[in-house]
């Protein structure tokens, strides 16, 4: 089915008729959806030189008649080279702004950094002949090809380091810190949606319970984990929230698990009120701008588990918590031998028990925490910055839309 288009006047046309990513710097546009990483990219280019301006969208929905006419003003003052949106923020379901943008001759970037499937739900709208589908994950690169983007890459996260830029501190007021959310209320909520369908509950269930729900089954797809007479009455809505509820279920287990692997006397959990019970020594949610580079170099060790929708991948804390002078304790995904050097840059562990054994030794060494902090955040911020991302994110732009 074909996404409809918007009727576009002559004088429109012809405003926008310029020619794309021919000047040595570039013009980004960023829909921004109030992301994290929104904020994080923008900053990133002004740093390198760009124009960058950004229009507010919401991250889910459609954007009322008012942005819209707000983000048409500004492609046409703006005249941008490409525009950004983090995981589809301000796109709507139909399709509509996607071809606008194609109409327009608009080149259309989305970075990925969540499970795309639940973004896009088999949507083919989105890509458009001059749109380029980035993701954090390799994963999903099969999926992303198969609703039809053109170009598809895989870019990992980074840090910001005008958020995240500190020398590892020589006191700690912190011991093994955890900051995350329990994700307690997001698998209630997903649960409950996915409840609607009985059978897919019980199905779920039994998934969770045999332990079909692993990285490398997640990453496949729901085909890896549900049955095919099941799977195949699903419609793309149930098919989202079974992903949902797997990912947010499975990642609330494994959080708790890891949690309860460590004496509870050496470890505190920021985060909300779904630790109870589960952390003895608990702060509150921490905000990430204000307060996390403080607690991460606050902490003895900060430790990580990655969420189950990240087969490979490495999440934020990877780069951030060196970055803003604090020590990581993290789980082995095989994107980090990418990334760092294991031996001498970054710590990991293989299994819980391993991580309390880690975590034991290197309370004791504080002198090789700090040696290993820097290692890890020159490398960082010689090669992880957002800035290096966006000049990578340039590099494809250029070759396919320039």
């Amino acid at each position: 089915m074909t996404a409809p288009r918007l009727t576009l006047s002559r004088s429109l046309k012809t405003a926008m008729k310029y020619p794309k990513l021919a000047g040595p710097v570039p013009r980004m546009l960023v829909l921004e959806s109030r992301y994290w990483l929104d904020t994080a990219c923008a900053n990133a280019a002004r740093r390198l030189g760009w124009d960058v301006e950004c229009v507010p969208v919401v991250a889910e929905g459609t954007l009322p008649r008012e942005s819209v006419a707000r983000l048409l003003r500004t492609l046409i003052d703006f005249r941008p080279d490409f525009l950004l949106s983090v995981n589809l923020g301000g796109m709507d379901v139909g399709g509509i702004l996607a071809g606008l943008f194609e109409d327009l001759g608009i080149p259309l970037v989305a970075w990925f950094v969540d499970d795309p499937r639940t973004i896009i739900m088999d949507r083919p709208c989105y890509a458009t002949p001059r749109s380029l589908a980035i993701t954090w994950e390799r994963a999903y690169e099969p999926y992303l090809k198969s609703v039809g983007f053109p170009v598809v890459a895989y870019m990992p996260l980074a840090v910001d380091r005008g958020l995240f830029d500190a020398l590892p501190g020589k006191t700690w007021d912190l011991p093994c810190t955890f900051v995350g959310n329990s994700m307690t209320a997001p698998a209630a909520q997903a649960w409950r949606h996915a409840a609607e369908n009985a059978e897919l509950a019980a199905a779920l269930n039994t998934a969770i319970d045999t332990g079909r729900v692993t990285r490398e089954n997640f990453a496949e797809g729901l085909a890896a984990i549900l049955p095919e007479h099941l799977l195949s009455r699903l419609d793309a809505e149930f098919r989202m929230r079974a992903e949902l509820a797997l990912f947010t279920e499975a990642t609330r287990r494994l959080r708790k698990c890891f949690i309860q692997a460590f004496p509870s006397e050496i470890v505190c959990v920021f985060g909300d009120d779904g630790w109870d019970g589960i952390a003895q020594w608990r702060g509150g949610p921490v905000n990430y701008e204000s307060d996390l580079p403080s607690v991460y170099r606050r902490s003895e060790i900060n430790l990580n588990v990655t969420s189950l929708q990240m087969a490979t991948a490495v999440n934020q804390r990877v780069f951030d918590c060196p970055a803003a002078g604090g020590f990581l304790l993290t789980d082995a995904q095989s994107s980090l031998m990418d990334l760092f050097d294991a031996d001498s840059e970054i710590v990991c562990y293989h299994s819980f028990e391993e991580a309390n054994t880690l975590a034991r030794e290197y309370l004791a060494q504080p002198s090789k925490r700090n040696k290993i902090i820097q290692r890890a955040r020159a490398r960082i911020l010689n090669e992880h910055t957002y800035e290096h991302r966006l000049i990578y994110l340039e590099a494809l732009a250029r070759a396919y839309f320039g």
